[in-house]
């Protein structure tokens, strides 16, 4: 087997797969080659599986070769115009740039990577909408955590329960029928990354037996889903409404403070006398800012700033909007569909 590709668009495949691989986990930080119906590439991080049918022609070949990725990256070329050569030879498989040559041995085995490569494909997204929204709703989870994908009054969300705090999205997409999956946190980011490295228009959605596929032009996702963890308050974002507070002044307030407080510590952040304010107390630090003018309601919430920030940073409108929902503060953004609540600090 022997095919070539130019230097950029190796360069692509690359950080495509390594961003599906991730760091989280290093025995997964491989991807494979095989011929099957085409010239295919694989990566998985252990949940979601990637299929990459190439578009180059190369004559039917047996067997499935392992690259380790960063081998890959440390022979990506500086120059453009630069040619990248595979070849195999027995279980030996060769990478060469011209000036560069990498040799593995005993990479060959027989058995192509196991996923599931059948779906029911009845759902179709803007890849930047589905992206997006992935984004935000996984912008303050950890790992551990659960990411859902559900639909709803002809709706599709997305929601995540990062601690005390619940995030929510939505996409006026109506599927063909109602589904819920959750999908985990590291999975979610990984796929997050991958899509940003994609130049198409469209993600097509589907169910196989026990995984949910993702079509993406010349991609095959297969990712693992379990039951659904929680169930979002959807009932509380349908009539938002609310007080407006401008997203920049909120973030400026927001990175001020985040200098001053390391991650996992909390602040108040406090609605009183027509302003809204943060207040952080450590050791022997005390400080207060007031980030913006706001007419609603007095209350306090206790709140990570790092995570609030990541969170108002992805909300994507130039203003946001400020109510009390059962005890709980709703940040909502309705031209995007962005909703975060906070619980109620109770007196």
């Amino acid at each position: 087997m022997e095919f070539s590709i130019n230097s950029e668009e190796y360069s692509r495949l690359i950080d495509l797969l390594n961003r599906v691989a991730g760091t989280v986990e290093p025995t997964y930080r491989y991807f494979q080659i095989y011929h099957r119906r085409g010239l295919k590439f694989f990566v998985s991080d252990g949940c979601a599986k990637l299929e990459f049918s190439s578009p180059i022609e190369v004559d039917p070949f047996t067997g499935v070769y392992t690259v380790p990725i960063d081998y890959a990256r440390a022979l990506k070329p500086g120059k453009r115009d630069t040619t990248v050569t595979f070849s195999t030879t027995g279980s030996q498989i060769k990478i060469s740039t011209g000036s560069e040559t990498l040799t593995l041995d005993r990479t060959r085995t027989e058995e192509l990577p196991l996923m599931e490569r059948k779906f029911e494909f009845s759902f179709r997204y803007s890849l930047k909408e589905f992206r997006d929204g992935l984004d935000f709703v996984s912008a303050a989870s950890m790992e551990g955590d659960s990411i859902e994908i559900f639909s709803k009054e002809e709706k599709t969300y997305m929601a995540a329960a990062a601690g005390k705090l619940v995030l929510v999205a939505s996409i006026d997409s109506l599927p063909k029928y109602g589904f819920a999956f959750s999908i985990p946190y590291v999975t979610a980011r990984h796929l997050v990354k991958a899509f940003e490295e994609l130049k198409v228009e469209e993600i097509d959605t589907g169910v196989g037996i026990s995984e949910l596929g993702f079509k993406v032009g010349p991609l095959l996702f297969s990712v693992c889903t379990d039951e659904t963890t929680f169930s979002p308050p959807i009932s509380l974002i349908r009539n938002s409404g609310g007080h407006r507070v401008e997203r920049r002044e909120l973030l400026i307030a927001l990175g001020k403070i985040t200098r001053l407080s390391r991650r996992g510590f909390s602040v108040l952040m406090i609605s009183r006398n027509s302003t809204l304010s943060f207040y952080l107390k450590a050791a022997n630090l005390r400080y207060e800012s007031i980030a913006s003018s706001f007419s609603g309601g007095s209350f306090v919430v206790q709140i990570d700033p790092h995570r609030l920030h990541s969170v108002v940073s992805r909300m994507k409108a130039p203003a946001l909007n400020l109510s009390i929902q059962e005890k709980n503060l709703l940040v909502g953004s309705p031209e995007s569909g962005r909703y975060l609540l906070i619980p109620l600090v109770q007196p």
